[in-house]
């Protein structure tokens, strides 16, 4: 392999204050659910494009490099670093709390008017966070005496679950391709994806041998059901995972933005028979479409929403699929920079513009980070029981379960707290059953034929005999 791009430049959007929490941390409710644990002792591997080293990652652990075979702690594409700090960055205070109310100018507090009205605090962005007050007025304190400038106050960031090991994998790049061009008499892209599945199947059975407790994995392939690359060693190793290790498994639904991930056909409620329409699929996602061992998100926004184009309502970018199990917040991303120790929301686009990361990639490691927190709190459950209670408690769509979010929004605190009943330890068989061949029946006993055919043969012999002897007389009779 070789570098055939520059790597992916980063930034941070005009306006933005990371001393206000992400959207999605508010509407998951994260300062509850870190009430009952951080994610301690789980390890999640994160297998993407690389997760590169940062002051908020003390738990990161070299997984290996499928790319240029380094130890997969280098991040080009500016994606693996940010789906890690999702699940599991360091908080900037050393606490989940978020931080006081930033300082107005020259140290002092906001200014106040305790006669009624509002208090601006400057500083945020969109004009300032406006606080009603309805006090009446104290009288003036003393003025304070000068002191050295204040530290800037801490950003609000955290992942989900601050306190787990993050194993790094690198097992894709867009910056990265072959050496020499392609020769083989196969399509180049068909052959490109027939190597992604071989090497996130060697990445998998890699990720568990290390210890991952979790597997996030954020980077599918997607491809046409009339054309379906054999995936028998990608299987092999996602059923190796996740019931030989016991592992969870989560992996992204995809979006419509990537090459070949066209959205499948919506529900047919013309076919009851077959509620999650397996039939109407015409684009397939792997390792995402092996459901029974793989918990598949879609993306919403922070609104609950299923995932548009630009939030403008042209149609969901998620993939839909019968392979959906639940969906997360996709929105309002944010993580820890590749390039330095500070944070990013934003990456570089055409003409020198910002792009914003979203999609069922960030949806993905929000899922993983919880699933850690549950792994965490109930140790005695399987991979599957987890991935269970993940579902039972999740914010349900309407029909109860859809192809756009599965079972519903991820809960955390309801996943932490909610009597759920555990369900099976592991996933049904359906890749093989032993045969049951009916037993033989019994020989048949043959010495009565055998008899009977001696006794009619000895009485034929006999009635010939006596023939041959009757008719041997008369001639002899004749003749005298």
């Amino acid at each position: 392999m070789k570098q055939n791009s520059y790597c992916t430049e980063v930034g941070v959007l005009p306006g933005t204050d990371f001393r206000l929490p992400p959207k999605y941390m508010e509407m998951l409710n994260l300062q509850e659910a870190w009430q009952f644990g951080r994610g301690a002792g789980q390890k999640v591997a994160v297998i993407d494009t690389g997760v590169t080293p940062h002051p908020r990652f003390p738990h990161l652990i070299p997984g290996g490099d499928y790319i240029m075979g380094g130890d997969g702690l280098s991040d080009c594409d500016a994606h693996g670093t940010i789906v890690a700090s999702m699940i599991g960055a360091a908080p900037a205070n050393g606490a989940t709390a978020p931080p006081a109310a930033p300082p107005g100018p020259g140290g002092q507090a906001p200014a106040s008017n305790h006669g009624g009205g509002t208090v601006t605090i400057p500083g945020y962005a969109g004009g300032g966070h406006v606080v009603a007050v309805d006090n009446p007025r104290p009288q003036d304190p003393p003025p304070p005496p000068p002191g050295p400038a204040p530290a800037q106050a801490p950003d609000a960031y955290s992942g989900i679950a601050p306190d787990v090991d993050i194993i790094s994998i690198r097992q894709d790049s867009q910056a990265f391709g072959l050496k020499d061009a392609y020769t083989g008499d196969e399509d180049p892209q068909t052959r490109a994806k027939i190597d992604d599945v071989e090497t996130m199947a060697r990445a998998i059975v890699h990720a568990a041998n290390l210890g991952a407790t979790v597997i996030n994995i954020s980077d599918i392939t997607c491809m046409s059901a009339r054309n379906i690359i054999d995936q028998r060693s990608l299987g092999a190793a996602v059923h190796y995972a996740a019931v030989d290790k016991n592992v969870v498994i989560v992996a992204a639904a995809g979006d419509t933005s990537k090459k070949d991930c066209k959205q499948n056909p919506a529900y047919d409620p013309m076919q009851p028979k077959d509620p999650r329409d397996w039939a109407g699929v015409t684009t397939v996602v792997t390792p995402s479409w092996f459901s029974d061992y793989v918990l598949t998100v879609g993306a919403v926004d922070t609104d609950g929403r299923p995932l548009t184009q630009g939030g403008q309502g042209q149609g969901t970018t998620s993939v839909a699929g019968p392979w959906v199990g639940i969906a997360a917040p996709g929105t309002d991303v944010i993580g820890l920079s590749p390039r330095d120790d500070g944070l990013i929301n934003a990456i570089d686009g055409p003409d020198n513009s910002l792009l914003v990361p979203s999609g069922t990639s960030f949806s993905t490691a929000i899922v993983s980070g919880v699933a850690a927190l549950v792994r965490a709190k109930y140790p005695e459950l399987s991979a599957y029981q987890v991935i269970n209670r993940l579902e039972r408690t999740a914010r349900a769509p309407a029909r109860g379960v859809d192809n756009q979010v599965g079972h519903g929004i991820i809960d955390p605190v309801a996943a932490l707290t909610w009597d759920v009943p555990q369900g099976p330890v592991k996933p049904p068989q359906q890749l093989s059953a032993p045969l049951n061949i009916p037993k033989p029946p019994p020989r048949r006993d043959m010495v009565p034929v055998w008899v009977a055919a001696g006794g009619l043969t000895g009485a034929l012999l006999i009635a010939g005999a006596v023939f041959g002897t009757t008719v041997l007389m008369k001639r002899s009779r004749k003749q005298q």
